[in-house]
């Protein structure tokens, strides 16, 4: 049986740590589905778009962008619709767009952006198809982002990996992808080996303050599937 660990919504909540963004924040510790709220508040369609939105949006994403997207343009395939959506988004979520800037002063002042774990990111100005230097808005805001979920999920590995030798359950790991962890074990013992992701996650937290000494606030989370196959997967409820 295939085992899939995946971090629960990494991405944002990586982004709302690293900008402590009160708002976003709010939403993950009381539970609240961010993705309904955000649907209803800028006026979309559906849960989905609004979702995908999210994810493109804390990377910068422009209305034209958004507008010449076929996933986006039975919404609207006005530039200026969506920069109004953009905006409404940013006045919300104003710790993501402080963040932001931080950054992209730090990038025209030509240092770099550092991270919680110490990694940094020397990010060059870009240039337009004129020649003109601008600012490489989607990698200034995805480095840090992406650099510092793969420093969680680093960390996820190791004590996953940890456990599960002090555990001398025979299974293989076999995938480590972005997000995701994926063991190959025997059916028996798929409650154990999804007991020991919940756990790490839960110890995650504590884990980075050991490492990194840096006092990490957003809550962490993960989901487990199992199945035959990455096609058809099963939700792994906690273990009692």
């Amino acid at each position: 049986m295939l085992v899939a660990c995946d971090a629960s919504q990494l991405e944002w909540r990586t982004i709302l740590e690293l900008s402590r963004d009160e708002v976003g924040l709010a939403e993950v510790l009381e539970g609240q589905d961010t993705h309904t709220l955000n649907q209803h508040a800028f006026s979309l369609p559906s849960r989905l778009i609004a979702k995908i939105y999210l994810f493109r949006t804390i990377f910068r994403g422009s209305g034209y962008a958004f507008a010449n997207d076929p996933a986006f343009m039975h919404v609207s395939s006005s530039p200026k619709f969506w920069d109004g959506i953009g905006e409404k988004f940013y006045a919300k979520y104003a710790g993501i767009d402080a963040k932001h800037t931080e950054w992209k002063d730090l990038v025209v002042s030509g240092r770099p952006i550092f991270g919680p774990s110490g990694r940094h990111w020397d990010i060059s100005l870009g240039r337009d198809r004129n020649g003109e230097l601008k600012i490489p808005w989607t990698v200034l805001t995805n480095y840090p982002v992406q650099g510092t979920g793969a420093d969680v999920m680093m960390l996820a590995r190791i004590s996953f990996a940890k456990r599960l030798k002090d555990a001398r359950i025979p299974a293989l790991l076999v995938a480590t992808v972005h997000d995701s962890i994926v063991v190959d074990v025997e059916k028996c013992y798929v409650s154990q080996i999804a007991k020991i992701f919940y756990e790490v996650f839960d110890d995650l937290i504590e884990n980075i303050w050991r490492c990194f000494k840096y006092e990490w606030v957003c809550p962490l989370a993960c989901e487990v599937k199992c199945g035959m196959d990455m096609l058809n997967m099963e939700k792994v409820e906690r273990p009692a």
